[in-house]
């Protein structure tokens, strides 16, 4: 059983960290900033993005209150938060994400498959230099913005502190 909890814990960072990878990618416009992708790839990229969505609204449309009512207990750190709801995370739940986990995954692959080394170095020179900009809350702070525009609750942790 603590290896479950284990394994969700990775596998919760791994879905957070590729959300939070693959949301440096957009600018305000909501346009990709890699403008030499070809279709095929901006296609297979936005799929990914649509999946990862997907399967987050999935697993949150599946908390029970008890669930929902840590995820909004504004008292508990992030962390907090996170242990105590993946402590409570049922078999099905814990399935779902590993299900989630891998489709992404191959999404993942079949992206990385199709792009040149030249794009991939535009990749990282992107990524490094978001990392760069006012120690990234700059960059958290407008996808926090964009998400607030793009779903209208604002939703997030619920304490109105960016903890990030």
């Amino acid at each position: 059983m603590k290896s479950l909890k284990i394994i969700a814990v990775l596998v919760i960072g791994i879905l957070l960290g590729v959300s939070s990878i693959n949301a440096q990618q957009y600018g305000d416009s909501g346009q990709l900033k890699l403008k030499n992708l070809t279709k095929e790839q901006q296609q297979l990229f936005q799929e990914q993005q649509a999946l990862i969505a997907q399967n987050r609204e999935t697993l949150k449309a599946s908390f029970s209150e008890e669930q929902l009512a840590i995820l909004e207990n504004a008292e508990l750190t992030k962390e907090e938060r996170h242990e105590a709801l993946v402590a409570t995370f049922t078999e099905a739940q814990l399935a779902l994400i590993e299900s989630n986990k891998e489709s992404v995954r191959e999404l993942k692959e079949q992206f990385r498959n199709t792009i040149t080394t030249e794009q991939r170095q535009q990749i990282r020179m992107q990524l490094k230099a978001n990392k760069n900009t006012e120690n990234g809350s700059e960059l958290r702070e407008n996808i926090r913005e964009q998400r607030k525009t793009k779903t209208g609750t604002g939703s997030g942790n619920g304490n109105g502190k960016g903890n990030g």
